[in-house]
């Protein structure tokens, strides 16, 4: 039986990814602000564990159900630098660089306050601080997400909806996945809402842009999954973690600069006879891909029990870890007061 022939099973499957990947995210994600914690050390670790959803759910899922082969293909482009093309690293480097630094100029025109952040000095004088940033990035993306959006659901995206539908459908689970940090300060979609709601919901098309993006470069490195999680790494640096540092109006036009982009970039992609062609040799090559699996019912309760002991152990640990950390903790737990301790 060839998996991605069978559209009820590949359907199936898409559907519980999705379902036990949203319903974890969002039980770390909006847990802190449930409870009144996301200012503390402790709301930060739990709202972060959010972020592991899609490797969780999809790595269980490919350690389970596939076939010792297809583990193999997965691992080695996951791992893989044979599959990097350069060029298409640097360009997206270029690409998301340019779009923060239009956003800069459009700031400075407006008269949103910019100048204080000298990177270039801090670059060279902490480089501690961009390789923190850029480790952050490294583990919210490849680490974190990766092995779940391109390792596990996109392929099948792709035969079932082609090149421009599962880019859409993934960009829009990625933007709903996103809930959390709309009640989460210090975060780009609750800074966007503080701003106003129709800017924060211009997140999701934005999400929807991005994955048309690295899907673009997952496509031309051969299916390459560290490839498309370097892509993702290098948006999570710009729009992310250097925004983070500028008042929010920035945060609001640099959203608007990259959709412009993004919009332009789009056009670029589905007029490219070439890529066209690199897309249906890539869809050809995953249908090629032949082996047998059924999920039952037993990994799917297995998979449960996986994801409420993951919880529970993850929470459990967190507040230990600050109790030991921070002694006052318990105090503060019993007065129901949460502040951060630094």
């Amino acid at each position: 039986m060839q998996l991605y022939n069978t559209p009820f099973n590949t359907n199936k499957h898409l559907i519980y990814f999705f379902t036990f990947t949203l319903v974890l995210n969002w039980i770390f994600s909006l847990t802190p602000a449930l409870l009144g914690i996301t200012n503390t050390i402790l709301g930060e670790i739990i709202f972060y564990l959010a972020y592991t959803s899609p490797a969780i759910v999809g790595l269980f899922f490919i350690s389970t159900i596939y076939p010792q082969s297809a583990k193999q293909d997965f691992i080695y482009r996951y791992l893989s630098f044979k599959e990097i093309r350069i060029k298409w690293i640097l360009l997206t480097i270029l690409f998301f660089a340019l779009t923060f630094i239009t956003s800069l100029i459009i700031g400075n025109y407006f008269n949103v306050k910019t100048s204080d952040i000298d990177w270039i000095h801090i670059a060279v004088f902490r480089p501690s601080k961009i390789a923190y940033m850029l480790l952050a990035s490294f583990i919210l993306s490849i680490l974190s997400q990766e092995a779940g959006w391109r390792g596990y659901a996109i392929d099948k995206l792709l035969v079932r909806f082609g090149f421009i539908g599962s880019s859409i459908i993934l960009g829009l689970v990625c933007g709903i996945w996103y809930l959390g940090s709309y009640f989460t300060p210090n975060q780009i979609p609750y800074n966007l809402a503080q701003y106003s709601l129709f800017d924060a919901f211009l997140f999701i098309p934005n999400i929807v842009l991005l994955n048309f993006i690295i899907n673009f470069v997952y496509i031309n490195t051969s299916r390459s999954i560290l490839s498309a999680g370097l892509v993702h790494m290098m948006y999570y640096f710009f729009n992310i973690q250097l925004l983070l540092h500028y008042p929010i109006k920035l945060c609001v036009i640099a959203q608007y600069v990259q959709i412009i982009f993004g919009l332009i970039f789009l056009v670029y992609m589905i007029s490219s006879n070439k890529f066209k062609q690199k897309v249906n040799s890539e869809i050809e090559q995953i249908k090629s891909d032949d082996f047998e699996f059924e999920l039952e019912i037993k990994i799917i309760y297995d998979l449960i029990r996986l994801l409420l002991k993951y919880n529970l152990l993850s929470i459990i640990y967190c507040n230990i870890w600050k109790i030991i950390v921070f002694p006052q903790t318990l105090e503060v737990y019993k007065n129901k007061i949460y502040t951060d301790y630094k």
